[in-house]
């Protein structure tokens, strides 16, 4: 989702938002990097380290060449990439140069990885001019001089008007503090709020503090340590809980949430599958020797398939079935053997 200007343009280098220094020397060299040196996220982040030595003018720089070399496609605007690996989806940005809000995220996500810094993308949805935009949007958090800072690529690159872009590279949005970031950006996740007390949907949109602050306070930093240590599954589980716990009714946060659900389902039966696997595998050797006439054998391995498939959990339907069949030829096998003893 890019910004739309009606009337009033941003200004670029707000004091307040970022860093105040001058990056001029620094996009102008990525505004003319030449085209056989961004063939990849690698070969963009190589040429940075080449003209670039410290980690605050590399960030500028993978910035810098994302939001002035980037167009924005209107075309596809309300078309979601977030379904495609990250990497398909930088690979196609680098050939048409043309994206909308996620490929500005993870192409400017995988340079800054190539250059060693760790950059987080953040989902979720904006206001502008007072009103709540009809589609989410993504930018990224990043790590800066030991505190959390925000920066939105899209933002940076131009403008939308009339249905039209125009660019208009406008470097508001790099470095942005968490306080400044929240009067327009509202993550889906409360974590990424960088907040003590952060607002909910409601208080977003009316552009209020967090009410009844003693009763929200939110120690983030444990949090993101939390995260760190959680597999997908159990990480995706606790982020639709705190995304639900802030009462947001908006109805991108609620596809959000539903979205997270899809992706763990997909999970548990992957895990499932892997398990009923690992059944059949052991009833198979079992099936072995029973043919070799090794009846203690054959019991060991159907009580591990008989264990194993007892610890699938919510089976879909197509799990269930096969899991049903699979017990049978268990349980016929032990009564096989069980006449051999």
């Amino acid at each position: 989702m890019l910004v739309r200007i009606v009337t009033v343009l941003f200004i670029a280098l707000q004091t307040d938002c970022g860093y105040a220094g001058d990056y001029g020397y620094i996009d102008s060299v990525m505004r003319i990097c030449p085209v056989q040196r961004t063939r990849s996220a690698e070969d963009i982040a190589k040429y940075i380290k080449s003209k670039f030595s410290s980690e605050n003018d590399r960030l500028r720089a993978a910035y810098s060449w994302v939001a002035q070399n980037i167009a924005y496609d209107i075309g596809k605007m309300y078309v979601s990439l977030t379904y495609k690996h990250e990497s398909e989806v930088v690979r196609q940005v680098l050939q048409t140069r043309r994206t909308v809000c996620f490929g500005y995220v993870v192409t400017f996500k995988a340079i800054a990885e190539n250059l060693g810094i760790n950059t987080v993308t953040v989902k979720g949805y904006t206001k502008q001019n007072g009103r709540i935009d009809a589609i989410p949007h993504a930018w990224c958090a990043v790590k800066y001089s030991g505190e959390w800072r925000l920066i939105d690529p899209t933002w940076s690159a131009g403008y939308l008007s009339s249905g039209v872009f125009h660019r208009r590279f406008n470097d508001k949005w790099f470095l942005v503090h968490p306080d400044r970031i929240i009067k327009s950006h509202f993550p889906f996740d409360p974590v990424w709020q960088f907040s003590y007390f952060p607002v909910n949907g409601s208080e977003f949109a009316a552009g209020t503090g967090a009410d009844s602050i003693t009763s929200r306070f939110f120690s983030y930093p444990d949090t993101l340590k939390i995260i760190e240590q959680l597999p997908e599954k159990e990480r995706l589980v606790a982020e639709n809980r705190r995304v639900l716990s802030m009462g947001d009714g908006n109805h991108m946060t609620a596809k959000y949430v539903e979205s997270n659900k899809k992706l763990v389902e997909h999970i548990v039966h992957n895990e499932n599958v892997n398990i009923y696997n690992k059944a059949v595998n052991a009833y198979n050797m079992a099936s072995s020797m029973f043919n070799k006439n090794n009846p203690e054998a054959v019991r060991l391995q159907l009580n591990e398939a008989s264990e194993t498939l007892n610890s699938i959990q919510n089976p879909d339907k197509e799990m269930s079935a096969s899991t049903r069949d699979l017990k049978q030829r268990i349980s016929k096998l032990k009564s096989q053997t069980e006449k051999m003893l």
